[in-house]
């Protein structure tokens, strides 16, 4: 298995400079996934919907997406200096929280619309740590591993056992579970999420190795099942499939980076 995995990924066994590399790109990849997501009618009626909201025009969502646009090109090309960091760190936190003071909820949201900042805003400044000091140090490793980790955590916790919502319950019947309640079943899922964190953050060698390759098979295979219940997803302006790609990457990072790390 983890053969046929690496041989898929190559992502999972090249040098340190190549994974900052590909890390950086996983950023950009949000930046620019979600930009041109606004020619796509759903982005812009869900974009609209909040921005009137807010008493804010629609032009400011295709001044924003443009903006974004042009930031995702210079993070794939310009490596993460401080400036760059601090003006991507200042977006994602200011965008969090004026949508979570609109809409609490959407902490808790099932497709992680805004829990998933942390990861981003996680990988962004491993990539500062790794371009200040010129190499992956192991606090660059530690902040990377736990990181990684949380996102676990965090969707497992907050929607799956605190705030199950109707539309992720919803969906159990749909992919023909019906003889379980939808309830249980996701607060079970929730439960294998949180565990399956506490264990990337204590095991160490081949089973931690084991363990990552299949969190990154769930970070590809769990987006595209709910992708084919719910295809708007992929176009939602809160990039809640996009923002699995740094996690995708960090997650294959950790462990070729951290594996050893205990």
């Amino acid at each position: 298995m983890t053969l046929v995995f690496a041989s898929l990924f190559p992502l999972a066994s090249v040098d340190p400079q190549r994974a900052e590399t590909w890390l950086r790109a996983s950023l950009s990849a949000v930046w620019i996934w979600t930009a041109l997501a606004v020619l796509h009618p759903y982005y812009r009626s869900v974009g609209d919907s909040y921005l009137h909201a807010l008493s804010l025009p629609s032009l400011l969502m295709y001044l924003t997406c443009a903006a974004e646009l042009g930031l995702g090109i210079v993070v794939l090309v310009v490596r993460p200096v401080r400036w760059l960091v601090s003006l991507q760190a200042a977006l994602v936190l200011s965008f969090s929280l004026i949508l979570a003071l609109k809409e609490p909820l959407l902490l808790a949201s099932p497709f992680g619309m805004l829990s998933k900042n942390l990861q981003f805003l996680c990988v962004l400044y491993v990539l500062f740590l790794v371009g200040k000091h010129g190499s992956w140090t192991d606090l660059a490793k530690r902040y990377l591993r736990i990181g990684m980790a949380v996102v676990w955590l965090t969707e497992g916790l907050f929607p799956k056992l605190l705030f199950q919502q109707q539309i992720e319950l919803q969906m159990v019947p749909r992919i023909g579970i019906e003889q379980i309640s939808p309830s249980i079943l996701v607060g079970a899922m929730g439960v294998a999420q949180i565990l399956s964190a506490v264990l990337a953050l204590v095991l160490s060698g081949k089973w931690l190795r084991l363990l990552l390759l299949l969190q990154a098979g769930a970070l590809l295979l769990l987006p595209l099942l709910v992708g084919f219940l719910e295809p708007s997803l992929y176009v939602h302006p809160f990039g809640p499939f996009s923002k699995n790609l740094p996690i995708f990457v960090g997650t294959l990072v950790v462990r070729k980076q951290c594996g050893g790390l205990s």
